[in-house]
């Protein structure tokens, strides 16, 4: 995983939002490679190893069935719907990914584009509900189906998220993507609040983040 997405690891219990303290054990140029990640608040710990993050079991899931059974959901409905398959050059342009840099979460079948988006756009890349972990460069995987997208508020320039996923988790995905990244999700799967829609077919959605209105002080109002 890159040192800067490590250092936005976010604790995904349900406590206030706390950035996991990351000690490193073997890094490579700006990859953390192997180490651990805890919580000062509730002591939970993830591993790092071959530069994926791997949360506890106890961590609960919030995809359907959690785990494998929220994979198979997630395969059951592409079966449902003819198979579908995302397409890598939609992918990249959905995104908005025409500029290098940043990084993107990819979810379900998304993450099967991982180590070609990597490549093709010049980007890192995160899983999350993956069939198994990636093994390309500028790939990494949140593994252990935390009941959180384990991050700050907006790490990723654009997230995609598969059908299987639970509304609780597409809703948390929205949140770590930045102000006016796009949101790209399976047309089986309601587009989570917090976005805008963009464009939709027989097989996508995609939408903007939107910006989260600011409360007025008091003060102000009474001006």
């Amino acid at each position: 995983m890159r040192l800067d997405l490590a250092e936005r690891l976010r604790c995904p219990a349900d406590h206030a939002p706390t950035p996991l303290i990351v000690v490193a054990r073997a890094k490579r140029d700006r990859e953390l490679l192997e180490g651990f990640a805890g919580c000062p608040v509730c002591h939970l710990e993830a591993r790092v190893r071959a530069g994926h993050v791997e949360f506890p079991s106890g961590v609960e899931s919030a995809v359907e069935g959690a785990g494998a059974a929220g994979h198979e959901a997630s395969t059951g409905m592409a079966a449902r719907a003819g198979a579908w398959m995302p397409d890598l050059e939609r992918l990249q342009a959905l995104l908005g990914l025409a500029e290098p840099g940043g990084a993107v979460l990819l979810t379900g079948r998304y993450a099967s584009l991982g180590a070609a988006l990597a490549a093709r756009a010049d980007v890192a890349v995160v899983t999350l509900q993956a069939d198994a972990p990636p093994d390309a460069e500028g790939v990494s995987a949140v593994l252990g189906a935390p009941r959180r997208v384990p991050f700050t508020d907006g790490t990723f320039r654009g997230a995609a998220l598969d059908a299987g996923l639970d509304a609780a988790l597409a809703e948390d995905a929205v949140r770590t993507v930045s102000i006016g990244g796009r949101v790209l999700g399976a047309a089986a799967l309601a587009r989570p609040a917090g976005t805008n829609e963009l464009a939709r077919d027989a097989h996508e959605w995609v939408a903007a983040r939107e910006a989260v209105p600011q409360a007025v002080p008091l003060s102000r109002r009474r001006e």
